[in-house]
Protein backbone atom coordinates (compact mmCIF):
# COMPACT_ATOMS: atom_id res chain seq x y z
CA UNK A 1 0.00 0.00 0.00
CA UNK A 2 3.08 2.09 0.45
CA UNK A 3 4.22 1.78 -2.64
CA UNK A 4 1.13 2.79 -4.65
CA UNK A 5 1.86 1.06 -8.10
CA UNK A 6 4.07 -2.28 -9.06
CA UNK A 7 6.93 -0.35 -10.81
CA UNK A 8 7.55 1.28 -7.27
CA UNK A 9 7.34 -2.15 -5.50
CA UNK A 10 9.63 -3.55 -8.26
CA UNK A 11 11.96 -0.37 -7.89
CA UNK A 12 11.52 -1.18 -4.04
CA UNK A 13 12.57 -4.53 -3.99
CA UNK A 14 15.85 -4.23 -6.51
CA UNK A 15 17.11 -1.00 -4.40
CA UNK A 16 16.77 -3.49 -1.41
CA UNK A 17 18.39 -6.58 -3.42
CA UNK A 18 15.26 -8.40 -2.35
CA UNK A 19 14.04 -11.54 -4.70
CA UNK A 20 11.01 -13.68 -5.11
CA UNK A 21 9.71 -16.71 -4.85
CA UNK A 22 8.74 -18.75 -7.98
CA UNK A 23 8.23 -21.99 -9.07
CA UNK A 24 10.32 -23.82 -11.39
CA UNK A 25 8.66 -26.24 -14.28
CA UNK A 26 9.44 -29.21 -11.86
CA UNK A 27 7.04 -27.31 -8.87
CA UNK A 28 10.07 -26.23 -6.83
CA UNK A 29 10.17 -23.20 -5.06
CA UNK A 30 12.79 -21.15 -6.73
CA UNK A 31 13.90 -17.43 -5.60
CA UNK A 32 14.45 -14.98 -8.71
CA UNK A 33 14.65 -11.55 -9.46
CA UNK A 34 11.44 -9.82 -9.16
CA UNK A 35 9.43 -8.22 -12.44
CA UNK A 36 6.54 -6.57 -13.18
CA UNK A 37 4.59 -9.17 -14.32
CA UNK A 38 5.60 -11.35 -11.52
CA UNK A 39 4.61 -9.09 -8.88
CA UNK A 40 1.53 -8.18 -10.30
CA UNK A 41 0.65 -11.87 -10.01
CA UNK A 42 1.16 -11.94 -6.42
CA UNK A 43 -0.83 -8.73 -5.85
CA UNK A 44 -3.72 -10.46 -7.84
CA UNK A 45 -3.62 -13.31 -5.98
CA UNK A 46 -6.64 -14.17 -3.59
CA UNK A 47 -4.52 -16.74 -1.29
CA UNK A 48 -2.18 -13.76 -0.59
CA UNK A 49 -5.40 -12.38 1.47
CA UNK A 50 -5.57 -15.70 2.84
CA UNK A 51 -8.54 -16.29 0.56
CA UNK A 52 -10.04 -19.53 -1.16
CA UNK A 53 -11.39 -18.56 -4.58
CA UNK A 54 -13.16 -20.82 -7.25
CA UNK A 55 -14.67 -19.25 -10.64
CA UNK A 56 -12.48 -15.93 -11.30
CA UNK A 57 -13.38 -16.56 -15.40
CA UNK A 58 -15.99 -17.42 -17.30
CA UNK A 59 -16.23 -18.93 -20.57
CA UNK A 60 -17.67 -16.88 -23.40
CA UNK A 61 -18.21 -17.85 -26.74
CA UNK A 62 -15.88 -15.72 -29.33
CA UNK A 63 -17.50 -14.28 -32.24
CA UNK A 64 -15.39 -15.63 -35.06
CA UNK A 65 -15.89 -18.33 -37.89
CA UNK A 66 -13.78 -20.57 -35.35
CA UNK A 67 -16.41 -19.90 -32.89
CA UNK A 68 -13.60 -20.63 -30.11
CA UNK A 69 -13.68 -19.84 -26.13
CA UNK A 70 -12.40 -17.60 -24.54
CA UNK A 71 -11.54 -16.91 -20.99
CA UNK A 72 -13.19 -13.88 -19.44
CA UNK A 73 -12.23 -12.44 -16.18
CA UNK A 74 -14.42 -12.02 -13.70
CA UNK A 75 -14.92 -9.37 -11.19
CA UNK A 76 -14.71 -9.67 -7.38
CA UNK A 77 -18.47 -9.32 -6.97
CA UNK A 78 -18.90 -11.95 -9.76
CA UNK A 79 -16.74 -15.13 -8.27
CA UNK A 80 -18.75 -18.37 -7.63
CA UNK A 81 -16.82 -19.05 -4.29
CA UNK A 82 -15.07 -17.09 -2.17
CA UNK A 83 -13.47 -18.44 1.50
CA UNK A 84 -11.72 -16.03 3.76
CA UNK A 85 -8.80 -17.37 6.30
CA UNK A 86 -8.19 -20.42 4.56
CA UNK A 87 -4.45 -20.00 4.06
CA UNK A 88 -1.94 -18.12 6.16
CA UNK A 89 -2.79 -14.40 5.18
CA UNK A 90 0.03 -11.65 4.48
CA UNK A 91 -2.55 -8.86 4.50
CA UNK A 92 -6.95 -7.91 5.06
CA UNK A 93 -9.30 -9.16 2.69
CA UNK A 94 -9.76 -5.21 2.55
CA UNK A 95 -6.46 -4.25 1.68
CA UNK A 96 -6.49 -6.96 -0.84
CA UNK A 97 -9.47 -5.10 -2.27
CA UNK A 98 -8.15 -1.91 -2.45
CA UNK A 99 -4.70 -2.86 -3.78
CA UNK A 100 -7.34 -4.36 -6.80
CA UNK A 101 -8.45 -1.08 -7.03
CA UNK A 102 -4.99 0.64 -7.68
CA UNK A 103 -4.60 -1.68 -9.92
CA UNK A 104 -7.58 -1.17 -11.65
CA UNK A 105 -7.11 2.54 -11.70
CA UNK A 106 -3.56 2.56 -12.49
CA UNK A 107 -3.83 0.49 -15.59
CA UNK A 108 -6.69 3.05 -16.74
CA UNK A 109 -4.35 5.73 -16.30
CA UNK A 110 -1.97 3.84 -18.56
CA UNK A 111 -4.66 2.89 -20.84
CA UNK A 112 -5.39 7.10 -21.17
CA UNK A 113 -1.73 7.98 -21.31
CA UNK A 114 -1.05 5.71 -24.42
CA UNK A 115 -3.55 7.28 -26.05
CA UNK A 116 -3.93 10.56 -25.48
CA UNK A 117 -2.69 13.20 -27.87
CA UNK A 118 -2.23 13.98 -31.29
CA UNK A 119 -1.31 11.33 -33.48
CA UNK A 120 3.27 11.87 -34.75
CA UNK A 121 3.41 13.31 -37.80
CA UNK A 122 5.49 10.40 -38.20
CA UNK A 123 9.06 11.00 -38.45
CA UNK A 124 10.19 7.51 -37.34
CA UNK A 125 10.03 5.01 -40.39
CA UNK A 126 10.87 1.87 -38.38
CA UNK A 127 8.19 2.39 -36.07
CA UNK A 128 6.98 -1.35 -34.27
CA UNK A 129 9.58 -2.65 -36.90
CA UNK A 130 13.04 -2.29 -35.20
CA UNK A 131 14.32 -5.23 -32.86
CA UNK A 132 17.21 -4.57 -29.95
CA UNK A 133 20.15 -6.49 -31.43
CA UNK A 134 21.31 -6.71 -27.79
CA UNK A 135 18.38 -8.37 -26.03
CA UNK A 136 15.98 -8.96 -29.02
CA UNK A 137 13.18 -7.26 -28.08
CA UNK A 138 11.10 -4.99 -29.96
CA UNK A 139 12.23 -1.53 -29.62
CA UNK A 140 10.02 2.03 -28.80
CA UNK A 141 10.30 5.45 -30.57
CA UNK A 142 11.28 8.09 -28.15
CA UNK A 143 10.51 11.90 -29.70
CA UNK A 144 12.17 13.71 -26.35
CA UNK A 145 14.83 15.86 -27.80
CA UNK A 146 15.30 13.87 -30.91
CA UNK A 147 14.02 10.91 -32.29
CA UNK A 148 15.64 7.86 -31.34
CA UNK A 149 15.26 3.87 -31.01
CA UNK A 150 14.86 2.69 -27.70
CA UNK A 151 14.93 -0.57 -25.72
CA UNK A 152 13.32 -0.43 -22.89
CA UNK A 153 11.51 -4.12 -21.93
CA UNK A 154 13.61 -4.67 -20.01
CA UNK A 155 13.33 -1.74 -17.84
CA UNK A 156 9.46 -2.42 -17.71
CA UNK A 157 9.95 -5.32 -16.36
CA UNK A 158 12.96 -5.59 -14.37
CA UNK A 159 13.38 -2.18 -13.17
CA UNK A 160 16.90 -2.33 -14.68
CA UNK A 161 18.75 0.17 -17.12
CA UNK A 162 17.64 1.01 -20.44
CA UNK A 163 19.39 -1.73 -22.81
CA UNK A 164 20.50 1.02 -26.01
CA UNK A 165 18.95 3.62 -27.12
CA UNK A 166 19.78 4.89 -31.05
CA UNK A 167 19.78 8.08 -32.92
CA UNK A 168 16.83 7.37 -35.69
CA UNK A 169 17.73 9.74 -38.42
CA UNK A 170 20.84 7.84 -39.46
CA UNK A 171 18.91 4.32 -39.45
CA UNK A 172 16.11 5.63 -41.24
CA UNK A 173 18.19 7.49 -43.89
CA UNK A 174 20.27 4.22 -44.27
CA UNK A 175 16.80 2.03 -44.24
CA UNK A 176 15.46 4.78 -47.73
CA UNK A 177 18.68 4.57 -49.62
CA UNK A 178 18.62 0.43 -48.97
CA UNK A 179 15.26 0.49 -50.21
CA UNK A 180 15.81 2.27 -53.61
CA UNK A 181 18.63 0.72 -54.33
CA UNK A 182 16.36 -2.63 -54.12
CA UNK A 183 13.92 -1.26 -56.60
CA UNK A 184 15.11 -1.77 -60.52
CA UNK A 185 14.91 1.58 -62.54
CA UNK A 186 12.42 -0.34 -64.55
CA UNK A 187 10.20 -0.32 -60.96
CA UNK A 188 10.78 2.74 -60.57
CA UNK A 189 9.36 4.03 -64.26
CA UNK A 190 5.92 1.82 -63.36
CA UNK A 191 5.40 3.54 -60.37
CA UNK A 192 5.79 6.71 -62.02
CA UNK A 193 3.64 5.88 -65.11
CA UNK A 194 0.68 4.93 -62.52
CA UNK A 195 1.41 7.86 -60.63
CA UNK A 196 1.22 9.92 -63.94
CA UNK A 197 -2.11 7.81 -64.64
CA UNK A 198 -3.99 8.70 -61.99
CA UNK A 199 -3.31 12.18 -62.10
CA UNK A 200 -4.91 12.31 -65.42
CA UNK A 201 -7.81 10.53 -64.49
CA UNK A 202 -8.23 12.30 -61.45
CA UNK A 203 -8.43 15.43 -63.57
CA UNK A 204 -10.85 14.28 -66.20
CA UNK A 205 -12.87 13.09 -63.24
CA UNK A 206 -12.75 17.18 -62.53
CA UNK A 207 -13.21 18.07 -66.05
CA UNK A 208 -16.58 16.16 -66.36
CA UNK A 209 -17.73 17.46 -63.18
CA UNK A 210 -17.29 21.11 -64.11
CA UNK A 211 -18.92 20.33 -67.28
CA UNK A 212 -22.32 18.99 -65.57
Amino acid sequence: MREKSANKVLRFLNHHQLLIPRRSKFGDVVWRKPSVAAIILFLKNPAYAGAFVYGKTRMTAKVSSTNNKIQRKLPIEEWKIRINDKYPAYISWQTFEKIQAMLKDNYAEYDRNKTRGVPRQGKALLHGLVYCGECGHKMMVQYKHSTQYLCNALRQQYGVRVCQNIQADPIDKAVVEAFFQALSPIELDSYSQALLAKQQTDEQITKARCQE
